[in-house]
């Protein structure tokens, strides 16, 4: 395993779409290839593979594992059954993956061949594919319609060739047109940024600081993006922290809850250095559905994540896709609704449900996974005073009795912060204040960052401070300002 000297350096590119892009891909390109042999003409019986041509475009540019060129060689095949006037079109069942196959130990294997800096790969797998998949195929239909050895040899060999010479021209025709447009939506690397390696599997990635999360000098650039999101970014979150990060709009608050639960690196785009440790282990080094187990997250848009029709086949839907034994989804589902006080809803369907009663489905459906940390992203935006009143109670309840680390991403701090322990101010990318929430209300209001953001009764206590008074308890709250009061007998 080879050691890391500077975290801070490392990097690791990711493009949107994540694992399954090269679903994407490959099926873009087999509904072009579909259409233009339809309609393409042929000379003198003779025209390009396009189906060939255009599946090893998508291999050459995804890059996938050979299971995977499987599959592409099957999807291939059927679209063969379906659109070839041969006389056996079911050969294609054998013969495309097999050319898939051929495709990607050429892209696994020769990658190092180029002209002029330019990849040869296209010409290479264009031809050698079509040699392999059109070479079994004819082979197939010789014996299936016993046709004479002359008219093998002589005839359907050579015409194999033949088109894999076509098919060696017309395939990096393709390639490099749907590479930059690729490029452009930022689905794929450039060819210089594919030098870059993003596999951390042979890195011995561990945290300098002890936490449930450490993250240790994270830096992330959108796609297409020049600017980092965040900025050299660290900080450690420890078992039984209620830590609540705040800053202005686009200050990387989002981005950040997106490192915690693993969507940053693996789902958006991006270029990221440093690196996020959940539970001791790096974050590039794991799935996010692993780093599910836990990390629950409730985004701000949170009927986004809800999918079925009734509470109790909600929360069901999230332990089943987790592969939990049924006969223990039951259990889970009690104890999670009991956990959010939702036990008599539990058949309600979600359409009867209030905004609030929706959220706390939502966290039920996180909580049945049974995570140590709980992430919100915005929690209260769609939320009424009483309903945020309501939402923090129980999430203080889930921290302090059912022993959740819970991390809240917010804008408005009055509900939040009686609650949290520590308060992360974050501007333009960067952590400027992780301290106690007094303090780090002190360093908002003292050097004039997100200063609207301070709850009143703070900053009213900060004014009169000014005027020469002090006050035992500090005022984050309304009832810690009239306890502070009392104690002084005005």
């Amino acid at each position: 395993m080879k050691q890391v000297e500077d975290i801070a350096a490392l990097e690791f590119h990711h493009r949107q779409g994540g694992q399954f892009r090269w679903i994407t891909i490959t099926t873009l390109m087999l509904a072009i290839g579909t259409i233009l042999h339809l309609v393409s003409p042929s000379v003198g019986g003779i025209t390009p593979n396009w189906t060939i041509a255009t599946y090893c475009v998508a291999i050459c540019l995804t890059k996938p594992s050979y299971r995977q060129a499987v599959g592409i060689g099957l999807v291939a095949a059927l679209v063969n059954v379906l659109t070839s006037k041969s006389g056996f079109p079911y050969g294609n069942l054998i013969s495309e993956p097999m050319g898939a196959l051929t495709c990607t130990f050429i892209v696994k294997n020769l990658s190092f061949i180029k002209i002029k800096g330019h990849s040869c790969l296209p010409v290479l797998t264009g031809f050698a594919a079509t040699c392999m998949s059109g070479g079994i195929f004819v082979t197939i239909l010789k014996i299936v319609m016993g046709l004479p050895n002359s008219v093998y040899f002589a005839g359907m060999l050579p015409l194999v060739v033949v088109i894999g010479l076509l098919n060696a021209v017309v395939t990096p025709v393709m390639y490099f047109p749907a590479l930059r447009l690729f490029v452009a939506r930022g689905i794929l690397d450039s060819l210089e940024e594919q030098e870059v390696a993003s596999d951390h599997s042979m890195y011995d990635l561990k945290p300098s600081q002890e936490g449930l999360i450490s993250i240790e000098h994270l830096t992330y650039i959108y796609n297409k993006r020049k600017q980092p999101v965040l900025d050299d970014v660290s900080m450690v979150l420890h078992k039984g922290d209620f830590l609540v990060v705040t800053g202005e709009s686009g200050s990387g608050k989002s981005s950040l809850c997106m490192a915690m639960t693993g969507a940053i690196p693996h789902y958006f785009g991006g270029v990221m250095k440093g690196m996020v440790y959940v539970d001791g282990k790096a974050t590039t080094q794991t799935t996010i559905s692993d780093l599910a187990g836990r990390v629950g997250a409730m985004l701000d848009d949170y009927d986004s994540q809800l999918v079925a029709m009734t509470v109790e086949e909600e929360i069901a839907f999230s332990l089943e896709n987790k592969g939990v034994a049924p006969e223990k989804i039951e259990a889970a589902i009690t104890e999670a609704l009991e956990k959010v006080s939702m036990t008599p809803y539990r058949h309600r369907p979600l359409s009867n449900l209030s905004g609030g009663q929706r959220q706390r489905l939502v966290i039920a459906g996180v909580l049945a996974t049974n995570p140590d940390i709980l992430v919100f992203d915005e929690p209260t935006s769609a939320l009424d005073p009483e309903g945020t009143h309501a939402f923090y109670e129980l999430i203080h309840e889930l921290n302090v009795k059912y022993g959740h680390t819970i991390v809240v991403i917010e804008h408005s701090l009055e509900a939040a912060l009686p609650y949290a322990n520590r308060l992360v101010l974050l501007d333009e990318g960067k952590i400027v204040c992780d301290a106690d929430v007094e303090t780090t209300l002190r360093y908002m209001y003292d050097h004039d960052i997100y200063k609207s953001a301070i709850p009143q009764v703070f900053a009213c206590q900060l004014d009169l401070e000014k005027a020469g008074c002090t006050f035992p308890v500090p005022w984050v709250s309304t009832e810690a300002a009239v306890d502070s009061l009392r104690q002084m007998k005005i």
